[in-house]
Parts: structure tokens; sequence; C-alpha cells
């Protein structure tokens, strides 16, 4: 009871605020952008201004408010009793299968197992378990893939504004597949956790142009990099796509970390010092599967830049 208390106090007293915070320090930036960009539009004419604002209101629902409303209508179960058998509605335990058998990532042994289950009207705790470890080994690549679009879409944009836009709709829908993925979510507050640190990403994606690149690579010994002619934009955009395409590989195994321990006790200094471990190991393959892309991309904002 106490526990329960402390989770409450420390969701509305920190969390919130900090996803509020977070998600306020974003969107001042962008509204002031939007209303500059309707305001152009309106002295042409005031339909294009209406159109404007009610178009980017439905991209808005779509990238933004879909994600949210996707998650919060997925089952939340403890993983626990799915994986031990205790007794759980099997109302719901056919809810999380029946969202598992869509899973493209699923095997195909898995999906025909647990849809004959489905069908017969079975004990499902079995094949859900096997199903769920199965997507565990599977889930990195789905945290992996987004990180290497983070890093690509931010390193190419140059702009900070659209590298929060990015950050925020890639990661919501990273945590979205997440739960589609396991087929269940995260109680509420580790949810409300998991989204501050979304917005807090974007808030930094929005600022990290201001941080010095040259500084960095002084520090690590690289400065002779910065006098190689055409790299500082290069090494900038590589800079801020390495930053956070970091964020979104900690986001997406931090989600995935919950996930794994839904009704478990667990420590979430160690969630986090295990989602960051499992970040910094992972970031190598994202550099090695996105760079090779950059510089074809780059080329055409050199030229342009020069």
């Amino acid at each position: 009871m106490i526990k329960n208390a402390t989770t409450k106090a420390s969701l509305w007293s920190v969390w919130i605020p900090l996803a509020v915070g977070a998600a306020i320090c974003v969107s001042i930036g962008l509204i002031g952008n939007v209303l500059v960009i309707g305001s152009k539009l309106g002295s042409f004419h005031p339909a294009l201004e209406c159109g404007f604002y009610g178009g980017l209101g439905l991209v808005l629902i779509w990238f933004i408010g879909g994600p949210f409303i996707r998650v919060l209508a997925a089952p939340v179960v403890a993983l626990e009793d799915v994986t031990s058998g205790s007794t759980i509605d099997h109302k719901t335990l056919k809810k999380v299968a029946r969202q598992l058998v869509k899973a493209p990532s699923l095997p195909r042994e898995q999906q025909m197992r647990l849809a004959g289950a489905i069908g017969l009207g079975s004990a499902l705790h079995e094949p859900l378990s096997a199903a769920i470890n199965a997507q565990s080994l599977s889930a990195t690549k789905l945290i992996r893939d987004h990180a290497v679009l983070v890093f690509a879409s931010t390193a190419i944009s140059q702009n900070g504004r659209l590298d929060a836009v990015c950050v925020i709709v890639t990661n919501l829908r990273l945590v979205r597949r997440l739960v589609a993925h396991f087929g269940y979510r995260p109680p509420l507050p580790e949810l409300v956790r998991i989204y501050a640190h979304v917005f807090m990403a974007a808030v930094v994606a929005d600022s990290i142009n201001d941080l010095d690149a040259e500084g960095v690579l002084s520090q690590l010994g690289l400065s002779f990099l910065d006098s190689i002619p055409g790299s500082r934009l290069l090494i900038d955009s590589a800079f801020d796509g390495a930053i956070n395409a970091m964020f979104t590989l900690r986001v997406g195994f931090a989600t995935q970390r919950c996930l794994l321990t839904a009704g478990k006790t667990f420590v979430r200094s160690d969630v986090r010092k295990t989602a960051n471990r499992e970040a910094r190991s992972e970031l190598k393959n994202v550099l090695r599967e996105a760079l090779p892309a950059v510089p074809g991309a780059m080329k055409i904002l050199i030229e342009q830049w020069l």
C-alpha cells in the first residue's frame, strides 16, 4: 500500500509535470512557426489559412493522437500471471493473444498455435508465454529500425524544430509498435514515464544544434576531422543524428524492459541503467546501417550550402 502511494505521488509530482513541461517547451516553438506560416497563407486567401490549420490538425491527430489512443486501448496484464499460469481474466488473455496473432514478426508456428487456442477456447497461458518470449528476441530489430530512421531524418534535416517533430512522431510510433509487438501495454504510471522521456528527447532534438560538436571531437582527439574541407556539415549532422538515435534507443529499450517486467517488482534505476547500456551497445549497429545512406543525401545539401 505504501509502495502504491509512493508511486502515485511520484507520478503526479514528478513525471506528469515533467512530461507536460517538455511538451510545452517543444510546442511553443512549433506553434510560433505554424502561426507564421498560417498568417502568410491567409494573406493570399483566408481559405488557404483555414485549410492549412485543418490539415495540420488532422496530421497531429493521426501521427500523435493516434498512437496514444492505440496504446491506451491495449490490455494491461501482469506478465508473471501469463508466464506462471496464474488465474487471470480469460477475456484479457484472449485480447492479448489476438493482438499477437496480428504481429508480423511472430513466427508462423506461434501464430497458428495461438490462433488455434483462441478458436478452440483452450488454455492460453502456455502459447502466450511462448509467443511473448519469441517477441522479446525480435524486439531489438524493431527498436533499431526506428533509431536508424531518427538518425537519418535528423542528420539530414538541419532544423531543430523538424528534428523535434521527427523524434516525437517516431518515438510515439515506436512505443505503439512495441505495445502491439507484445500484445499488451505497461501500467499507466510506467507509460507516463515513458512518454515523459519521449518529450524530453524532443526537447534535446530541438536544442541539439547548440551543442559544440567541435569541442566533443577535440576531447576525443579527432579535431583534425574538422579541418577537412566540407566536413563540418557532415560532422554536425552525424553528431545530431547519433544523439537523437541514442535517445530513441533508450526509449525503446526502457519500454521493452517495462513490458517484460510487468507485474514484477523491479528497481526503476536498474531499468534505466539497463536501457542505457543496451542503447550504447546497439548504437554502433544503428550507425553501421544509417551512415552509408547519409553522404548521398548530404551531398545535395553541401552543394547548396557551398
